[in-house]
């Protein structure tokens, strides 16, 4: 928690000590709810009471969900990736020395329910008529997104 708090600071997302904290922020959108996009306010304030004893309102809460948030979420979902990555990989130190960028890319498609076929047509596969693909580029060496897409699923 110290550390997500220090990171809540430096990336603005945090300006002073308050009730809700980057802590509280990670625990309603990685541990306590899995819709958290879906999810209402008053039940995500009340998840977050029940599971942190931080009381905020909807309101209160609907504030905070704001780009600064954004950023801090993607600083976390950067360093876990990038700790994971390394974890499991194994890339010395010296391989950064002969290159400026290791560029991770990387696409998925999925499936939607073919009511959103006129907004995200898919490839017809699977005789579905709606699907969804998300690009992601990643550069290793600095830890930063370089690109993230998401558009129909037909796009190649």
């Amino acid at each position: 928690p110290v550390f997500l708090e220090e990171l809540a600071r430096e990336i603005g997302f945090i300006k002073r000590k308050r009730k809700f904290s980057g802590s509280d922020l990670a625990t309603i959108c990685i541990w306590i709810s899995q819709r958290v996009a879906s999810d209402p306010l008053v039940r995500l304030c009340s998840r977050l009471h029940a599971v942190t004893g931080t009381l905020l309102s909807p309101e209160g809460l609907n504030k905070r969900l704001n780009t600064k948030a954004v950023l801090f979420l993607q600083h976390i979902f950067s360093l876990l990736l990038q700790q994971k990555i390394c974890e499991q990989t194994q890339i010395s130190n010296q391989l950064f020395s002969y290159f400026k960028r290791i560029r991770i890319l990387d696409a998925t498609v999925f499936q939607v329910p073919n009511a959103l076929e006129n907004v995200y047509p898919g490839s017809g596969g699977c005789a579905q008529k709606a699907g969804i693909k998300i690009q992601l580029e990643y550069d290793l060496h600095s830890g930063q997104f370089l690109n993230f897409q998401i558009g129909p699923g037909k796009n190649n």
